[in-house]
């Protein structure tokens, strides 16, 4: 079944691909993407795709289905001023689902209240940094029970209309650019075929009133650079003929000097867009309304620098606006014909051209140079004979030299102390390149100019052209601290391995050890020798000979088996053997079972030896006698296992450290017996707790699940208060 669902789902997938990929067209890969959404999420009753208007609104575009309730989703917009949903999603850019809108107030209420909108999927149309759209999925009267794995899969689909509206803006852009500089090719070659001024200017109006759509243009010349203004041609396609045109224009007699729109552009040399000459006092409104000019854009024809005229676009009857892009397009159309009306304007702009391309260079080497002056590593440059020709300050400072005095050093000279330094040829250093290397990267030591080395890797990069060697690039870094670390770390381990290997025999097998001891002077002082306290003894001296077998074949590390135990019969064991010991040191020790304790999946010698460590532990924290009680009870899934005692505590700074290896309490102690209990509870998925306090006793509370789980839980190894 799943593989049939992701099957499917792949395959709406390779649709909404082959929808991008066949066509840049927007409404079929929305389409396809809405339809893929409303075939996934089988309880959704509604997807809407949202697109942004020019208020920072966003209105429906695209849906499944197009009308709900007689509302069509383009009559559907969603405010994020309004809409707190909408707007967290904006500013997080992540998908947010609402399984019941009447428990989250973010969403705008009215189309909750119009639509009775029960749960409400919403999500970003996004590609990197840029917001395309939202997406909603919701539906009426009971929740969609999105699953994580549902949610992941719309997001996919969005994604990828994310990714196709990307594409389209970057391939329209491209398009775009592409249809301009053809334009201007187109635009040039034409022009460059005119012979006469009229054809130029026909040829200028026709492809500017094809980029703006207007076929209304005039063009006022001046006689000569410098002098009057006339009006001098009009397009043939205008609603006026130009007989009429010249006629009004000599009724007028338009004063050029006083028109401050003329005079703006010609002196600013820059164009001027009015879309409503009545909202703007530039523009002379006698001569407007003469001619039935609502709007106006005058742009400036300049040659070498010099006005030569204006090239005015008129609305009639209509106010109309362009885009930016439109008009300086159309700006650089008429930059071409006045190149065409003045060669001069040819040099100047391959001046121009000649200085981008000149500022441009300038400033990619000064990028280089700020990327090298700022890298930490050391770089420098070689040419064939080993000599250095370049380099950057970290070089120059990590050499204890200059940049100009470490500029012309030879780079086996780096590798040499000052005094050994000859002047005899060596080998050169790109002979460690063979046909297929392609860098040299080692490890090797540096010597500064007094003379001091310290270690350093370093890369050797062959500078390559015509399949030719002609230099090379050497970027190297101090790794003192590292090589010093690395030897600290070397001789840490090597003593870690000894003290463990020797703290581990020591402790594990003092617990037996202590054991026999104490049923040895309980011989010594009885008359009559008890066959169970022998047993034990046997049970101890096994325990001492499975320690030493473990050791020996310590590199053959045995699997730690669990089993179903009794937990009581474990404690009560482990009382029986250090009962010697607490006797000896006059501690009462005392059992209470809370319920029935059930049987527990353990390793029982491992669990026993976390045991015997805690209640040795609390036997000589009571040098003067005392009692320990231990508790055992069932909470869930869990025993709970108590140690009380009162012994002597733990001073407060102390207890964070308890379990670390090697620290300890006690005078003879070798700080691994809780570190071993620690490591020991963990195993067994359990948790350690430790209340202590200086001289008011110490309780250890451990927690141990009735079943081992199949998933490892990783816990804290334990966790401790002060009292």
């Amino acid at each position: 079944m799943h593989a049939q669902a992701d099957q499917t789902r792949y395959a709406r997938l390779a649709k909404i691909s082959q929808a991008i990929n066949s066509n840049l067209d927007l409404n079929a890969v929305l389409d396809s993407v809405a339809a893929a959404i409303s075939e996934e999420i089988v309880l959704c009753d509604s997807v809407g795709i949202y697109l942004p208007q020019p208020d920072g609104t966003f209105r429906g575009y695209i849906g499944k289905p197009n009308n709900i309730n007689g509302v069509t989703l383009d009559q559907l917009i969603v405010d994020p001023k309004v809409d707190s949903l909408a707007a967290d999603i904006i500013r997080t850019r992540k998908s947010i689902y609402i399984p019941d809108t009447s428990l989250d107030r973010r969403p705008d209420p009215r189309p909750i209240e119009m639509f009775k909108i029960h749960s409400l999927l919403g999500l970003p149309i996004s590609y990197g940094e840029e917001l395309f759209g939202l997406v909603f999925l919701f539906n009426y009267g009971m929740s969609m029970n999105l699953s994580e794995s549902a949610i992941q899969t719309v997001e996919a689909y969005v994604n990828m209309a994310g990714v196709a509206i990307h594409n389209m803006h970057q391939f329209n852009a491209i398009q775009s650019l592409l249809r301009e500089k053809q334009l201007l090719l187109d635009v040039t070659r034409e022009l460059s075929l005119c012979s006469t001024t009229e054809k130029i200017l026909d040829t200028c109006f026709r492809y500017v009133g094809q980029v703006l759509n207007n076929k209304n243009i005039g063009v006022h010349l001046c006689d000569s650079i410098g002098s009057t203004f006339r009006p001098a041609r009009l397009s043939n396609h205008s609603d006026w003929t130009e007989e009429e045109w010249r006629k009004t224009h000599k009724h007028i007699k338009l004063n050029y000097d006083k028109d401050l729109l003329f005079q703006e552009v010609i002196q600013t040399k820059k164009y001027v867009l009015i879309p409503d000459i009545d909202a703007d006092p530039r523009p002379n409104h006698e001569a407007c309304h003469q001619f039935g000019i609502k709007g106006v854009f005058m742009l400036p024809l300049v040659a070498t620098a010099e006005v030569l005229g204006t090239i005015a676009v008129v609305s009639l009857g209509e106010v109309r606006t362009y885009s930016e892009v439109d008009m300086q397009l159309a700006q650089s159309i008429i930059d071409v014909t006045a190149a065409a009306l003045s060669n001069a304007i040819r040099m100047e702009q391959l001046e121009l051209i000649i200085n981008d391309r000149t500022e441009e260079l300038r400033e990619n080497h000064r990028i280089l140079e700020l990327i090298l002056n700022s890298a930490g590593e050391g770089i420098y440059g070689l040419n064939l004979d080993g000599r250095i020709t370049f380099c950057n300050p970290a070089a120059a400072r990590m050499l204890g030299l200059t940049v100009n005095e470490l500029i012309g050093q030879k780079h086996e000279h780096i590798l040499q102390p000052p005094d050994m330094q000859s002047g005899a040829s060596a080998a050169s250093i790109f002979d460690v390149f063979d046909g297929d290397s392609v860098i040299f990267m080692q490890e090797d030591l540096f010597y500064t100019a007094d003379g001091l080395m310290f270690p350093v890797e370093y890369v050797l990069t062959p500078i390559v052209e015509d399949n030719k060697i002609r230099g090379g690039v050497v970027t190297f870094r101090d790794i003192s601290e590292r090589k010093s670390t690395e030897e600290i770390i070397r001789k840490t381990d090597k003593l870690s391995v000894i003290g463990e290997l020797a703290a581990g025999v020591a402790h594990e097998i003092r617990n037996p050890l202590t054991t026999l001891r104490g049923f040895i002077q309980l011989l010594h002082t009885s008359p009559h020798t008890k066959r169970e306290n022998l047993d034990i003894m046997l049970s101890e001296l096994d325990r001492i000979n499975f320690i030493v077998s473990e050791l020996l074949f310590i590199a053959k590390p045995q699997c730690i088996t669990f089993h179903q135990k009794d937990l009581t019969l474990i404690l009560e064991n482990v009382i029986q053997l250090l009962h010697a010991q607490a006797n000896m040191n006059n501690v009462e020790i005392q059992m209470e079972m809370t319920g029935e304790i059930p049987h527990i999946t353990c390793a029982e010698s491992q669990l026993k030896q976390a045991f015997i460590n805690i209640v040795k532990n609390a036997i000589e924290s009571m040098e003067d006698g005392g009692q320990l009680f231990i508790q055992v009870n069932v909470k869930d899934e869990l025993v709970v296992i108590r140690f009380k005692d009162s012994g002597c505590g733990v001073a407060k700074d102390r207890i964070p450290k308890l379990g670390e290896p090697f620290y300890t309490t006690k005078e003879k102690g070798i700080g691994l017996g809780l570190m071993v209990t620690f490591q020991i509870i963990k195993h067994h998925h359990g948790r350690i707790h430790i209340e202590s306090a200086e001289g008011a006793g110490t309780t250890v509370q451990i927690e141990l699940p009735i079943v081992l789980p199949e998933d490892y839980v990783e816990h804290l190894p334990y966790t401790y208060s002060t009292l």
